[in-house]
Formats: C-alpha cells, structure tokens, sequence
C-alpha cells in the first residue's frame, strides 16, 4: 500500500491504522528532534499532494479487511498531515467506511487558520506539538517555514481547542540542555495553561533524531517536572509499550513501521516474540534484512536501532 500502513502498535491508541496523505517529508517544519531525517519538500502550501480519489481507494480496501483489527485511524506519516487540502473529505470518509474513532496527529501549526479547523472538526482525537514557551526557542527545536510564528501559534491552538468537540492532547518533546531547565519548562506550561488541552504527553527522543547533538534528558528532569506540572492531573510521562503482533511476514510488518520511524531492537524483539519468532530468529531476520540492505543498525544512546536503509 502506497498511503496507508499497520495495523501498527501505538503507547497511546492501541492498535492504529496509519494514513499518509504526504509525500515524505513534506513538511513547514524541520524540527532538530525529527525522526524522519531531514525536510526535503520545506513548503507552507496546502493542496492535494496525492490524488484524493487513489487514497479513498486504499482506505476502502483496508478498512474491509482490517476494520476489526484496530483501535483508531490515524492520519499521520511522513510530513505534516494539515498540508494536505482536502484533509476533511478524507476524514469524513474514513468514518463513513468505519465507526473506530479517527486521530489527526499534527504539529498544530496550521490550527489558526478557519480552513485547517474546519478540516479537523469531524476527527475524535487531534493531536499537535508544541516543545517551546516563547518565539525564540520555537525558532531554535522546530525551525518553522518563515511564514509561521509563534504567536499565530498559540492563536490557533487556543481557540481549536475552544471549539473542538472532540478530544484535545498536546505532545512536548523534552530534550537536554534546550527546554529541559525548570525556567524554559515554566514556560511551556504558562502557554498550556492558556491552551487548556485534555490531556499532556511528555515524551524525550528516544529515537535517533535528525540532529546528533539532540539527547535524552538526565532522569532527575522527572523531579523537575512534577514540580512544574504538579497540579495538573492530565499528564503522561514517557512509558516503555509492550506489544505484540502476531505475523509470520516479519519483513513486511517490520518495514510498515520502520518506514514511519526507526525502532530499538529491544522493541521490535517484544513486539514481534511469538512462538513463531523467539528472540534469537528476530535478530537473525534482523541481520538478514540488514545484508540485502533493506535495513540499517545505528548505535544512538547506547542502544542499538533499526531504521531502514537508503543509498
């Protein structure tokens, strides 16, 4: 499939139905944490970048197949998924073709404008980012195309969150030595106190990102963010997720996701241990794909990652 991947194993929506309306990395950002690598297409423009009618396609195709398999549908993937102009007939007709509730994960930049909210208002759950308390660290962890501020920012932000009925998360990468001090923390947690989403994911980057430079917090942040947040009751701290899918085509189901994201081979050996593929035939499988260099290993914070391979 060309725009929708998984069913893949999600911490927070279970198992998730993955559509990608946008060519990869398509995106007004170029946040130094990307997991992705660099943004190649750096455009603040919305339109159809696929046809809409090849996408609904898919949807049709895969919902019929995998409707009782899935938690949520979630629009997300290789670029930002807001660019895509007719974001909301592709939404309206994901919940004609299934009743499981529909995501939009986005780095809310977009939310300001009267079309962009309009697209989202038929989703369940929307989802967007936001890592800095003030323009200059905004400028500095997402690198926004120069027509996006962080005034606008918040603008949209704030009043989506007024107007949506469905659910309203908010996402914060926490990275050391950038936004990580309890002062910069304070101000992230002034703008979310104006945002007032339903419920706050911290996560750190464990996964290798775009920058080097860019690292896991030290532990003690987690005393200094209890104290930040201590009278918020909505919020999630990062959390190691156990899964498991139960496949006999490792490769296929293993590049779906590696497509989206590297993963640590800790993970992928308890997502994938069955009495099928224990932990010694993934790794060999793992080192397989590796030689016809369909896959990488990288080493990033002590840890061994896979993502996939590209000359």
């Amino acid at each position: 499939m060309k725009y929708i991947y998984g069913p893949v194993p999600s911490r927070r929506l279970g198992y998730s139905l993955g559509i990608d309306p946008i060519p990869p990395k398509t995106c007004n950002y170029q946040c130094i944490y990307c997991q992705l690598g660099k943004t190649t297409n750096f455009t603040n423009s919305r339109k159809n970048y696929y046809p809409k009618n090849d996408i609904i396609a898919e949807m049709e195709q895969i919902l019929k197949l995998n409707d009782n398999e899935i938690d949520y549908i979630t629009f997300v993937g290789s670029g930002e998924p807001t660019l895509y102009k007719d974001l909301e007939e592709l939404i309206l007709k994901a919940k004609e073709l299934s009743k499981k509730p529909v995501c939009v994960i986005t780095n809310g930049s977009l939310l300001f404008q009267e079309d962009v909210q309009s697209s989202l208002m038929y989703s369940d759950l929307v989802i967007p980012s936001f890592d800095a308390g003030d323009e200059k660290l905004f400028k500095k962890i997402n690198r926004p195309h120069p027509s996006i501020n962080f005034t606008n920012l918040i603008q949209g932000l704030t009043n989506f969150k007024e107007i949506f009925e469905g659910q309203f998360w908010v996402e914060v990468m926490i990275m050391k030595g950038i936004n990580d001090s309890k002062e910069e923390l304070f101000k992230i947690k002034r703008n979310l106190d104006l945002i007032n989403p339903d419920k706050i994911d911290i996560n750190v980057p464990i996964r290798p990102p775009v920058e080097d430079w860019v690292k896991i917090p030290h532990v003690s942040i987690i005393s200094i963010l209890d104290e930040v947040f201590e009278d918020y009751s909505n919020i999630n701290y990062p959390e190691k997720g156990k899964f498991s899918i139960h496949s006999t085509n490792f490769e296929k189901e293993l590049l779906a996701i590696l497509e989206r994201h590297p993963m640590r081979q800790n993970q992928i050996i308890e997502t994938f241990s069955s009495s099928i593929f224990n932990k010694e035939r993934i790794i060999s499988e793992l080192e397989n794909l590796s030689t016809k260099k369909k896959i990488k290993k990288i080493i990033y914070n002590e840890q061994i990652f896979w993502k996939i391979h590209i000359d």
